[in-house]
């Protein structure tokens, strides 16, 4: 049996839709928090199924993604401008059910707008570059504290050399 889903994730929640190809019953759901475990426990009703899943890459898709390939689902991360314009004019309000179900209905169709996923060693290594800016970000502060509050960054490393 294989289900193929859209899910609309946001920092405090995740909307999903999705396809009993079977079947053909339509599901969706609410995950709220959206955090690691409750993506967790959701994905566990689907345990033993081929899962086909979408998503967007915005803030948050890392874990969500994590999570997906865990249990061994073929993961989809859609470019969001390009799905957006896929849409077409609005007839309606956008919701995130509308979003999860257009996620879902362009990975059935073979027509969503696909983003790279790196690899977990690249992910790693963009997070320590990340940490190691952010880091160096906060030692000027504290080595140069009578920079100007005006100032940007750059022009406070340059004032503190």
């Amino acid at each position: 049996m294989a289900i193929v889903m859209g899910l609309d994730q946001h920092r405090a929640q995740i909307t999903a839709d999705w396809l009993n190809t079977e079947t053909g019953e339509v599901s969706r759901a609410r995950r709220t928090p959206a955090h690691r475990d409750g993506v967790r426990q959701f994905l566990g009703r689907f345990a033993g199924q081929r899962l086909e899943v979408a998503l967007e890459a915005t803030t948050g898709w890392r874990f969500v993604v994590e999570e997906l390939q865990a249990v061994g689902a073929d993961v989809h991360l859609a470019e969001p401008a390009e799905t957006s314009s896929l849409r077409g004019s609005k007839k309606r309000a956008k919701t995130d059910r509308a979003d999860a179900r257009h996620l879902r209905e362009l990975v059935m169709v073979g027509r969503l707008p696909e983003a790279w996923i790196p690899p977990g060693h690249l992910l790693d290594l963009r997070a320590r570059v990340r940490l190691r800016h952010t880091l160096v970000d906060q030692r000027g502060e504290w080595r140069c504290p009578g920079v100007c509050v005006g100032t940007s960054s750059a022009q406070a490393r340059r004032a503190c050399r």
